[in-house]
C-alpha cells in the first residue's frame, strides 16, 4: 500500500519543492530528479534516493520502484514542486555525491554556466573514460534538468569536487602535480600537436563568452587552440571540449603507451600466469620430464575428457612450431593417445602420472600462497572467478 499525501505544508513536499532550485540543492545537498527516465539514470548509478512522489492519477507503477519510500500526491502538488504548468508524473529527492578528484584526466569547468553545455561537455567526458570534474566556483550545480538531460545521467556517476574561485583551483591542480591544459583561440600550439608529459592532464574549459580566467591563462603549462577554417566564428564549447578530451587524451595514452601496457590487467595475469608456470617447471624438473604447460594441459584433458588439437592450440597458446615438442612427448610415454576422431584422449597412464605429481603441484601453490590469509585467498578466487565471468560476457555479447 503506497501512502499519500494531501498537504502542500508536509515535509517531503517542503523538501522536494526547496530542492527543485539551485540554492536549495546548495544548500541541502539534495536535489530533484525529474521522470521515470533519470530516476532509473540516479538508481543505476547507486544515488541514495530519500522518497519518490507519484501522481495519484498514474495507472502503472513497476514494483521494483516500491523499495524505495513512495508516496501518491496530486498533480497540483507535484506542479507546485516541479515549479512547472504542466505534470511530471513521478519525481524522486536524491543525494548529491561529491568526491575527492585524483586521477590522470579531469576537466575544469572554469565559470561554464549554460546548463545543456555542462551536460554535453559530462557525457563527452564519460564516453572517453573521464568522469572527473573540477568546477571553480563552489555553487556550481550539475542537478538542473536541463544539466542531466544533456549527459543522459551521466552526471549522476560524475565525481565532482568544487574551489571558491580559480586561484584555489589552481593551487589544488599544482599540489597534485597536474600539468594545466588551457584551450584558447590565442594559444600558440595546435591542440593536435602538443605533447604531453606522462603527468596527469587537467583541461580547462572556460566561460561561452570570456573564456577562461586570466589566472587560468598565466598559470597554464600549455595552451592550446583548436585549427578551424576562418567561415567559422567558434565551436560550441560543449563541442570544442569533446574534441579537446579526444585529441588529449589521445596524446596523453601514446605518451604513456609504454607503461599503459605495464599496467593493464591482461599484461598483469599473464606475468603471473608466466611466473606460476616458471614456479612449477622449477620444481618439476627435479622429479619428471613433463613442463608445467605439459602437465596443465594434462590435468585440463583429464577434466574436459577429449580435445581436439585447434582447441589445445587456442587454449594453450601453442605456436604451429612447438606442436611437435609439446604432443609427441606425452604420445609416446603413453599418457595421451588419440581416438578415431583424432581428438587428444587421456590414458590410464596419464591419470597416474598427474596422481603422482599432485603433491608438487600442491606445495608449489602452497608455497606461492604462503603470504595470503585464509580470507585474501577466498577473495582472490572470487576475484578471479568474476573476471572469467565478465570476459565470458563480453566473448559472447552479452
Amino acid at each position: 500500500m503506497i501512502a499519500e499525501i494531501k498537504s502542500l505544508k508536509d515535509d517531503k513536499i517542503q523538501l522536494a519543492k526547496s530542492v527543485s532550485c539551485h540554492k536549495g540543492r546548495i544548500k541541502k545537498g539534495k536535489f530533484l530528479i525529474e521522470g521515470l527516465e533519470a530516476i532509473d539514470w540516479a538508481i543505476e548509478s547507486n544515488i541514495k534516493i530519500d522518497f519518490i512522489l507519484i501522481s495519484n492519477k498514474l495507472k502503472q507503477f513497476d514494483d521494483k520502484y516500491l523499495a524505495y519510500n513512495v508516496y501518491k500526491i496530486s498533480d497540483g502538488l507535484l506542479k507546485k514542486v516541479t515549479g512547472t504548468n504542466y505534470v511530471i508524473p513521478i519525481v524522486a529527492v536524491g543525494n548529491i555525491k561529491t568526491s575527492a578528484i585524483n586521477t590522470d584526466f579531469c576537466i575544469v569547468l572554469d565559470n561554464v554556466k549554460d546548463f545543456g553545455n555542462i551536460g554535453t561537455i559530462v557525457r563527452s567526458s564519460h564516453a572517453f573514460g573521464i568522469n572527473n570534474i573540477i568546477s571553480t566556483k563552489t555553487d556550481f550545480d550539475l542537478f538542473q534538468r536541463k544539466t542531466v538531460d544533456a549527459s543522459r545521467g551521466r552526471i549522476f556517476s560524475t565525481n565532482l569536487q568544487t574551489f571558491n574561485n580559480p586561484s584555489e583551483t589552481i593551487k589544488y591542480l599544482k599540489d597534485n602535480d597536474y600539468q594545466i591544459v588551457t584551450t584558447s583561440p590565442r594559444g600558440t600550439q595546435l591542440q593536435s600537436l602538443v605533447k604531453l608529459s606522462d603527468r596527469p592532464v587537467a583541461l580547462v574549459v572556460g566561460n561561452e563568452t570570456s573564456g577562461a580566467s586570466d589566472e587560468f591563462m598565466e598559470n597554464a603549462d600549455i595552451i592550446v587552440q583548436i585549427p578551424m577554417y576562418s567561415e567559422v566564428e567558434s565551436l560550441n564549447v560543449g563541442v570544442a571540449t569533446g574534441i579537446s578530451i579526444y585529441e588529449l587524451k589521445l596524446k596523453r595514452v601514446l605518451g604513456m603507451l609504454e607503461k599503459q601496457i605495464k599496467t593493464t590487467i591482461g599484461r598483469e595475469i599473464n606475468v603471473a600466469a608466466m611466473l606460476i608456470r616458471e614456479a612449477l617447471d622449477a620444481k618439476l624438473k627435479k622429479v619428471s620430464n613433463l613442463s608445467s604447460s605439459q602437465l596443465i594441459f594434462l590435468m585440463v584433458l583429464k577434466c574436459d575428457t577429449e580435445m581436439s588439437l585447434l582447441d589445445a592450440q587456442k587454449q594453450f597458446g601453442i605456436p604451429d612450431n612447438e606442436i611437435k615438442n609439446h604432443f609427441e612427448p606425452l604420445i609416446a610415454e603413453g599418457l595421451i593417445s588419440t581416438d578415431s576422431a583424432n581428438n587428444f584422449v587421456m590414458t590410464e597412464t596419464g591419470i597416474e602420472t598427474i596422481g603422482k605429481l599432485w603433491t608438487i603441484i600442491e606445495n608449489t601453490e602452497k608455497k606461492i600462497m604462503e603470504d595470503f590469509t585464509e580470507s585474501e585467498q577466498k577473495e582472490l578466487k572470487r576475484l578471479l572467478d568474476k573476471i572469467k565471468e565478465k570476459c565470458v560476457e563480453i566473448k559472447n555479447g552479452l
